[in-house]
């Protein structure tokens, strides 16, 4: 009854507002009366030092040393392997890191040999470590000295180097023995509060790089191009609100996990940029005929390595909960290594259908205004097929890993049968329209690009989908047009055309002359180089079509590929109106026709 009376009680919260405003103050006067007597642990530390019979200085001198010298060594061996030939991204990386972890290993072999004492070997090693670790974050591979993302990456090795060194210092604290609060000021203030504010700055003066290499080319005012733009800002919120929970946890004397914390920021920060340079190398594989195994492969990989990154913050904070609820690690962990490799499988024949998408796309027409021309009838069946594809890999990959957890997915399966059956019986015209489509496209009746006519509509075929079309008018109008309500359809972009034009004369013209003067106008066209390759016969005479009211209807033919005729017949209009003119033969208008006048 009282717990159950404190929680309703309207003074409850701020009299837990101000408990806790208590102990924040309490543990803030009690850190700064830590800090301020610290002078007290640097002088035990060094008197540490000096009754273990070690000299605080030459430590100090050969530490720094060392620091620097597996710093140089490090570096040297990267700048040596970026220099070497044109190795792959990859190659270099992989081959650094094996350089990294050799020096690591000889400093620390060098510094077992070489010590006796445990406690100045462990300071030893972890120098050496440090230093390595701190060379190969802060000097990237890639990118060469023009590169816009020289100076960011400049700015964030001085943030590493000040973290690293810092860290370093905080081991020999540990090491030998150095009270709390001496570590929690250098803590503070020689590595949070300075890696913090570089690592903030980087980010927001060089947000404009950042977003750059994270949106992948995006166009602009996609979800993409936005969540890159927000991202440095996002990584700024990140790190402040990170020193600020340290601190506050420190301060009501819940120190958190400092470990798991920075490991856990790290992975944040990297994953995006990690992302962006496989999906990168992934797009510059796929780009390759030939290479679509490898660009698929590169693709599951991407999700491979975001998953294992989501594993690790997993590990390091969902684990205590499990032990809370009572739940088997290794149960878990099976479960998710099963769902893992479905994943895995499904992303690669996904990237895989994709990247074959993008081979049987559509091309660009000539007319930017033009929808694209699909030039087989596989680039007109091809993506419904890779559709149909990708959304069946979908479901099963999605009820596989229902069963794989344990969920009994037939009751689903049986209500999707029955509202599918439903769907089929109650829509009939909707059968009708996928069926009607589905003997277009095996009639390759058309294609998207394609200028045909209906019944109802005529256009360019701008869209295709399971149930319809969309033509686009020459005016701008598109017209929807069923499957099962088409009809008839003539098509006007299948290889060739035949275009007649017809002329209006004297009945005194020579027609003779006019034969020959066609056939020139036809030569003069099929020499001009931007005519002649749609031109496949040249335009000519074929005499006189009619008589009509005292004039002659000559006509004239040419034959052109689908699609390309109305640029030769401009300029076939355009030289017969001159050469006419030239040889002093005029065209008549046609004869019009006065209401009530006897036909």
């Amino acid at each position: 009854m009282t717990d159950h009376a404190s929680t309703n009680d309207p003074g409850a919260a701020p009299a837990v507002l101000e408990r806790l405003l208590t102990q924040f103050e309490t543990g803030a006067a009690n850190r700064l009366a830590h800090w301020l007597g610290a002078g007290d642990g640097w002088r035990n530390f060094i008197l540490s030092m000096e009754t273990a019979g070690y000299r605080p200085a030459l430590l100090a001198l050969g530490a720094v040393g060392l620091f620097l010298l597996a710093f140089a060594a490090t570096a040297l061996i990267g700048r040596w392997i970026v220099g070497r030939g044109r190795r792959g991204w990859l190659a270099q990386g992989l081959i650094w890191l094996g350089s990294g972890a050799l020096v690591m290993l000889v400093s620390m072999i060098l510094a077992t040999l070489s010590v006796a004492d445990p406690r100045l070997r462990d300071a030893l090693q972890n120098c050496a470590g440090t230093a390595v670790l701190a060379a190969m974050i802060c000097m990237p591979l890639g990118g060469g000295r023009r590169s816009i993302f020289r100076p960011w990456r400049r700015d964030l090795a001085w943030a590493v180097a000040v973290a690293a060194g810092g860290l370093a210092v905080l081991a020999w604290l540990r090491i030998w023995g150095a009270a709390d609060a001496l570590r929690d000021l250098f803590a503070t203030f020689a590595v949070s509060l300075p890696f913090t504010a570089l690592v903030a700055t980087a980010y927001i003066r060089h947000r404009r790089p950042i977003a750059i290499a994270l949106s992948l080319g995006a166009r602009r005012g996609s979800l993409r191009r936005r969540l890159a733009a927000a991202w440095p800002w996002a990584v700024v919120a990140l790190i402040v609100f990170s020193f600020v929970f340290l601190q506050a946890t420190l301060t009501f004397g819940t120190p958190t996990r400092g470990g798991p914390l920075l490991a856990s920021l790290l992975l944040v920060l990297a994953a995006p940029h990690l992302d962006a340079a496989i999906h990168r190398l992934g797009r510059r594989a796929a780009l390759v005929q030939g290479r679509e195994f490898a660009g698929a492969l590169w693709g599951t990989f991407r999700i491979a390595v975001a998953a294992w990154i989501l594993a690790i913050l997993a590990i390091l904070w969902l684990l205590p909960v499990l032990d809370v609820l009572g739940i088997s690690h290794g149960t878990v962990a099976l479960k998710a290594v099963e769902v893992f490799v479905l994943v895995l499988i499904v992303a690669f024949f996904w990237n895989w259908l994709s990247i074959l998408a993008t081979r049987i796309r559509p091309t660009a027409a000539a007319d930017p205004h033009m929808p694209p021309v699909a030039r087989t009838r596989l680039g007109t069946v091809g993506p419904l097929l890779i559709f149909l594809a990708k959304i069946s890999l979908l479901t099963l990959g999605v009820l596989t890993s229902l069963v794989m957890v344990g969920i009994n997915v037939w009751p689903l399966i049986t209500g999707l049968s029955i509202f599918g059956l439903a769907i089929g019986l109650g829509s009939q015209t909707l059968v009708k329209d996928v069926v009607a489509g589905l003997f277009f496209l095996i009639d390759d009746a058309f294609r998207p690009g394609e200028y045909i006519e209906t019944s109802g509509a005529k256009g360019a075929v701008e869209k295709m989908s399971l149930r319809s079309v969309s033509l686009r008018h020459p005016r701008g109008a598109v017209a929807t047009i069923p499957y099962g309500q088409i009809g008839k359809i003539q098509n006007f972009s299948r290889e060739w055309v035949i275009e007649k034009l017809v002329f209006r004369v004297a009945l005194d013209t020579d027609v003779d002359l006019i034969r020959k003067l066609f056939k020139k106008v036809g030569q003069e066209v099929a020499a001009d180089p931007d005519l002649s390759i749609n031109l496949i016969e040249p335009f000519k005479s074929q005499g006189i079509a009619a008589i009509e009211e005292g004039t002659l209807v000559i006509r004239g033919k040419f034959k052109a590929r689908a699609g390309r005729q109305f640029m030769i017949r401009k300029a076939i209009l355009s030289k017969v109106m001159r050469t006419l003119q030239d040889n002093g033969i005029k065209l008549v208008p046609k004869p019009l026709q006065m209401p009530g006048a006897p036909a």
